[in-house]
């Protein structure tokens, strides 16, 4: 399963070599600034209203479409608005598992549950607030199946954004305890220079900005709940990667990738470090002059124009927020 960012760098490169050069209680505290530009942006980019295609045309990738979803609603869009109606149907509203649409895109052929996609669709229904939770129950039952005693997750290659994305969706559905017990074999993903990468194979085994920043946010959010072990060995984690974070900044405010600016794996940068405990108000002002007037933010192969990928990405960073600002607060 590819990172939020790795496809984005391949077309990118092939570009380059051809040009010769990512139930709820009340809702969340709202976002000081809205982006309405930014909000028309991405819901235009949702085909018929429900998902935004990926990279072959026609075909809904649903990862992104999840992401942009958490965007939207960070942008200040309203779940009552008419054009989320549609949208949230992704999250199959008091739809049995067999009947949803959660059922063919994180689910493989084999039927085995795709750890990354599952907690991001747990996740992400949490934030938006769809009353799905039979069908949520349901996909953490297969979840849990696949998670092995220590923690690993039998139906991943050492996948860092699915290990995170199962953190975050088990954290959110009453899950604290194997969520905990996956941040924990998380950490033994750590590179020595304190990052993260997007598995363990091939040219990924360099830590990356995005990798690190979806695994910054899985731990702070596990910590909350963690056990005096795990608190100590997931704050010492979080210590590292945010040390690594800050040490391959480029002039304090974004990061680079491919040899050209990263717009993916700043956003995902600037969540880790926001979640766990750093400003990024340097950062959000550098994402802020990447919006082109349509409201999408410009990546250095979109022409001057908006992203739908990178503005699907990197709304909430660009307001101040991390993906855990998302989440609606506890009753008193």
């Amino acid at each position: 399963m590819f990172g939020p960012k790795t496809e984005l760098r391949l077309i990118a490169a092939a570009l380059s070599a051809a040009l010769i050069i990512a139930a709820p209680l009340q809702s969340a505290n709202a976002a000081t600034e809205t982006y309405p530009s930014t909000i028309k942006f991405l819901s235009d980019k949702f085909v018929g209203g429900k998902a935004l295609d990926g990279f072959t045309p026609g075909t809904p990738d649903y990862g992104f479409t999840l992401e942009a979803m958490l965007q939207r609603k960070a942008a200040g869009q309203k779940l009552s608005d008419k054009l989320f109606i549609p949208t949230k149907a992704v999250l199959a509203d008091n739809l049995t598992l067999a009947k949803s649409i959660v059922g063919s895109y994180a689910y493989g052929p084999d039927k085995s549950v795709k750890a990354g996609v599952a907690g991001k669709f747990l996740f992400t229904s949490i934030v938006i607030g769809a009353p799905n939770a039979p069908l949520r129950n349901a996909v953490v039952a297969d979840l849990k199946k696949a998670i092995a005693a220590n923690g690993s997750i039998t139906t991943s290659f050492g996948n860092t954004f699915d290990y995170a994305w199962a953190v975050l969706g088990l954290a959110t559905n009453n899950q604290s305890k194997l969520a905990n017990s996956v941040a924990t074999y998380l950490i033994t993903m750590q590179r020595p220079d304190g990052g993260f990468g997007m598995d363990q194979t091939g040219d990924t085994l360099k830590s990356s900005a995005d990798a690190t920043g979806i695994a910054l946010q899985a731990l702070a959010l596990a910590k909350k709940s963690a056990n005096k072990t795990q608190l100590a060995t997931e704050q010492k984690a979080l210590l590292a990667a945010a040390a690594y974070l800050r040490t391959t900044q480029v002039n304090g405010d974004h990061w680079e990738a491919w040899g050209d600016i990263d717009v993916n794996g700043t956003a995902y940068a600037a969540m880790g470090l926001k979640a766990s405990g750093s400003g990024i108000s340097k950062i959000s002002a550098w994402l802020k002059t990447k919006l082109a007037p349509t409201g999408g933010l410009v990546t250095p192969w979109s022409n001057g124009s908006g992203d739908a990928f990178a503005t699907a990405q990197a709304v909430a960073p660009l307001i101040g927020l991390s993906y855990l600002d998302l989440l609606p607060k506890p009753k008193k």
